[in-house]
C-alpha cells in the first residue's frame, strides 16, 4: 500500500509523528509531503498524524488574537493512487487536552489526527461516500484492476 501525504501552511518548524497502523513511518520536522509505504496486509488500517513539542510560548498572541502560531494544515491523501479527496474529512482530531474536532485538518494544539479506511480502498471509497450503485460500481473497478495485472 502507498499512501501519500501532502502539508500547507506549515509555520514554525512543528514536529509530527505519522503512523499508519501500530508502526510509526517518521518522526521529526513537518515536511510538505511524506510517502508511507508498506506492505501491512491487514483489513483494518488507521493513519495517525500526532502534533507534538509545542509550547504556549510558540502561539504568539496580541489584544486577544493570534498572529502568529506553529502549526501545519493536512492537503491530501492519496491511497495506492486514489485521491480520497474529501473523504479526508471522514477523521477526527482529538487535542492532548480531550477536545474532540471531527474532521479537523489544522493541525494547532498538540494532538492527534486520525483516519480510518479499509481494504480494498476502492471498496472504502464507493461505500463511504453512499453513491447510488456504488456495489455495481465496485465489482468493474475489481474486474478492471484485475484485467490490468494481467497486462
Amino acid at each position: 500500500m502507498l499512501i501519500q501525504l501532502s502539508f500547507k501552511n506549515i509555520i514554525d518548524n512543528p514536529k509530527c509523528r505519522i503512523w499508519f497502523n501500530t508502526h510509526k513511518f517518521y518522526d521529526g520536522i513537518v515536511p510538505e509531503y511524506y510517502e508511507i509505504q508498506s506492505d501491512i496486509l491487514s483489513k483494518e488500517c488507521s493513519l495517525r498524524i500526532d502534533l507534538y513539542d509545542k509550547s504556549p510560548a510558540d502561539t504568539l498572541v496580541e489584544n486577544g488574537k493570534i498572529i502568529r502560531d506553529k502549526s501545519f494544515e493536512l492537503e491530501k491523501v492519496i491511497i495506492d493512487s486514489y485521491d480520497i479527496q474529501e473523504l479526508i474529512w471522514n477523521s477526527e482530531y482529538v487535542a492532548e487536552s480531550g477536545e474532540i474536532y471531527p474532521g479537523c485538518l489544522f493541525f494547532g494544539p498538540n494532538g492527534t489526527y486520525t483516519l480510518n479506511f479499509y481494504q480494498p480502498v476502492v471498496h472504502w471509497i464507493l461505500h463511504t461516500r453512499n453513491e447510488p450503485g456504488w456495489e455495481e460500481d465496485y465489482e468493474y473497478y475489481d474486474q478492471a484492476c484485475k484485467l490490468l495485472k494481467q497486462i
